[in-house]
């Protein structure tokens, strides 16, 4: 599949269910921060409160959307926004019926091309968890990120402490 099968595009007040059903997936839990559940009142508030711009927030976060049927499929962050130094940290997550079939791949390209293109960012780097999520770690290196360090039991998981790896692409 080429990159040409999504888009990405800025939240929308419709957005509310998507993020409803990512934020509040408690098996995603185990692989990011999340450990409380989001109330539609407050996932409200933050749609109404995001300014587009990542100058301003230092984050940015974009819906992935199918691009033949526009149908949202997840989500793909810039955090840790540094323009001084020209990098930002990248997570990507996708409603399950869309992972493994090359839509997050595609949302990754596309986000690299913006942040090199449009952000003039020297790199991306990832965080990810070595055996909580061993798929995410495989996606990343099948894209030329490379392990560039280990952070020791770092992350608390389902299992207990993980190490968390660091992962970087210069764009």
């Amino acid at each position: 599949m080429s990159q040409s099968f999504v888009f990405l595009r800025a939240l929308e007040p419709e957005d509310l269910e998507l993020l409803y059903t990512i934020e509040n997936d408690t098996t995603l839990w185990s692989v990011s921060q999340e450990r409380s559940h989001y109330s539609k009142f407050v996932l409200k508030q933050y749609l109404a409160s995001q300014p587009a711009d990542i100058f301003q927030l230092g984050e940015l976060r974009l819906v992935i959307c199918e691009k033949i049927t526009q149908k949202p499929i997840g989500l793909i962050d810039l955090t840790e926004f540094s323009p001084i130094d020209g990098r930002a940290e990248i997570s990507i997550c996708l409603l399950s019926d869309y992972r493994g079939r090359g839509y997050g791949k595609a949302a990754i390209q596309e986000i690299e091309k913006y942040a090199k293109e449009v952000l003039r960012m020297n790199f991306l780097f990832a965080k990810v968890s070595k055996k909580a999520n061993s798929i995410s770690m495989q996606l990343f290196l099948s894209m030329a990120y490379e392990e560039v360090a280990v952070l020791p039991a770092w992350h608390y998981g389902k299992n207990g402490y993980e190490d968390l790896a660091i992962l970087k692409k210069i764009l």
